[in-house]
């Protein structure tokens, strides 16, 4: 099975139309309800920063349905790091002054389960060795 992750300014600028990244959010989001992208790993991490983010900015309610959506859809798989990825993350946001904690637990469960690609609309990732962002609705396993 093909994965990837996804960054938390991914699921939120799907839900926010003002957003400058919302329409490729929406086709990304979108692609992977379909299958036609890897099946998207969500740290507990980034469901935390995004569900916190929509229940304060946004509604309550937006938060629940986005959540439902990301149980529900077959392209999205939420899953719970292990103790192992905290001590890393804490690690690579030591060793990496531009990578938020948030992005090096991403990249330590990205590392512990060999996923080399992330969809996200930010840059920090870009320097981490092993990581290739993408920010568009691309299948980087298709021909």
């Amino acid at each position: 099975m093909a994965v990837a992750a996804i960054d938390t300014n991914v699921l939120l600028a799907r839900m926010s139309r003002k957003d400058a990244h919302h329409d490729t959010a929406r086709r990304i989001v979108e692609a992977a309800d379909h299958g036609d992208l890897p099946t998207m790993r969500v740290t507990n991490y980034v469901v935390t920063e995004t569900l916190n983010y929509l229940h304060e900015r946004q509604e309550h309610d937006v938060a629940v349905e986005l959540y439902d959506r990301l149980v529900q859809s077959a392209g999205f798989e939420p899953v719970h790091t292990p103790k192992a990825d905290f001590s890393q993350a804490v690690d690579l946001f030591r060793e990496n002054s531009g990578l938020a904690f948030g992005d090096a637990a991403i990249v330590a469960c990205m590392q512990r389960e060999d996923i080399e690609y992330v969809y996200s609309f930010d840059d920090d990732f870009d320097p981490v060795t092993g990581v290739t962002r993408l920010n568009t609705a691309t299948n980087p396993f298709s021909p």
